[in-house]
């Protein structure tokens, strides 16, 4: 079923005020990862629940983990019924009242989208109105991978945490409109590009401020681009998202300071803009298939 995205509601909450109508807190929250157009919450709901809730001020998708529940649900003033299975996801556009009754601990990553963002995005692809295609038991590969890179990065956080949610943000708006709204524009998002002096200056702007907590409306305003339009055409330029291709600089001067420098190892992370010394190693030999220490070594001996 359909629904205008761009609907406006005055008593919608914000997603953290939102949290707090749940059963249950989250296991797992971004409230602390400073993600400026996504918010993500990971939840378990107990065995039987029923929910009344107002409307967010968000577009709600949720990513079913773990276990499967039978869920009802009305918004929109439809009443929708299936058996959720691990792998499938619920849209729901933002300025809707809901209620929600589901038997099943269902194990969901809760996501909420910025509508903003959707509509800057799809105003880049067609001056035509769009909306949102919405529903529960949706079976969608790509969320699931999204979903799953998103719960990996709240376990595990890691630096440029506003390039991370900036990057699932535009990756869930490229996919909703792709897949699950009235555009379908999956051969338009093929043609999105990005001129070369812009790639060239976008990359000369990433060099400059490797060490900085980047985000992609930064990159995307000092190339004079919108947001959703960098960070497409900055992909298929450069075969990176502006994320990869930052972590890929970052250990590229971390190398070249351990070859030629005396430089501690917390010091080198912290030049090239790694929070810590461990999250250093440990993307350093994800990387590199060893450690910062064993890669010195072995340059200096070999030179």
């Amino acid at each position: 079923m359909m629904h205008p995205a761009n609907a406006a509601a005055t008593s919608s909450l914000m997603p953290p005020e939102w949290m707090r109508q749940m059963p249950t807190p989250p296991m797992m929250s971004s409230e602390l990862l400073r993600w400026r157009r996504i918010c993500a919450y990971r939840f378990k709901h107990p065995a039987q629940f029923q929910i009344q809730l107002p409307a967010a001020g968000g577009h709600f998708l949720s990513a079913h983990l773990n276990n499967p529940c039978q869920l009802s649900a009305r918004w929109n003033g439809m009443l929708r019924r299936s058996r959720s299975l691990p792998g499938e996801s619920i849209i729901m556009c933002a300025n809707q009242e809901n209620s929600w009754e589901g038997t099943g601990e269902i194990d969901e990553l809760q996501i909420f989208i910025d509508p903003e963002l959707l509509l800057e995005a799809a105003a880049e692809l067609s001056d035509k109105a769009f909306w949102l295609v919405e529903g529960i038991g949706i079976r969608d590969p790509m969320i699931s991978v999204i979903a799953a890179r998103i719960v990996e990065e709240l376990t595990n956080p890691g630096d440029s945490c506003q390039l991370v949610g900036d990057a699932m943000a535009h990756a869930l708006t490229a996919q909703l409109l792709s897949r699950h709204s009235n555009f379908r524009a999956v051969s338009v998002m093929q043609r999105i590009d990005m001129p070369v002096h812009k790639v060239r200056a976008a990359i000369d702007y990433i060099e400059a401020h490797l060490s900085h907590d980047l985000s992609i409306d930064l990159i995307a305003a000092a190339v004079n681009m919108s947001s959703f339009r960098f960070a497409r055409g900055f992909k298929k330029a450069t075969g990176h998202s502006p994320h990869q291709f930052l972590l890929e600089r970052r250990i590229e001067l971390a190398k070249d300071m351990l070859r030629s420098t005396d430089y501690k190892l917390a010091d080198v992370a912290q030049t090239v803009g790694f929070a810590n010394q461990s999250h250093f190693a440990a993307v350093f030999r994800q990387r590199c298939q060893m450690t910062p220490k064993a890669y010195r070594n072995l340059t200096r001996f070999n030179g």
